[in-house]
């Protein structure tokens, strides 16, 4: 595969900047929507309800604080 759009992609870009702004922001959103709840239930899977306010910052956020500070935040948030 490559990195240049094909035309396919052209043509879908082409119809996606067609629809009103109003319409593509919230097709954004459902997509958010979605992908978190996809989220959710496989933390949920593997881990249970109880623990999965953590999973989730965690999965989301991880990457952006040091260890000292994800510790500090999950005391916090249980």
């Amino acid at each position: 595969m490559n990195n240049s759009e094909n035309s396919v992609e052209k043509v879908y870009r082409k119809m996606l900047m067609k629809l009103p702004g109003k319409k593509r922001l919230l097709m954004s959103l459902s997509m958010s929507r979605l992908s978190f709840e996809i989220m959710v239930c496989g933390i949920m899977e593997k881990y249970g309800s109880r623990e999965l306010k953590k999973h989730v910052f965690l999965r989301m956020y991880g990457n952006d604080f040091t260890d000292n500070e994800k510790e500090k935040i999950l005391e916090s948030i249980m």
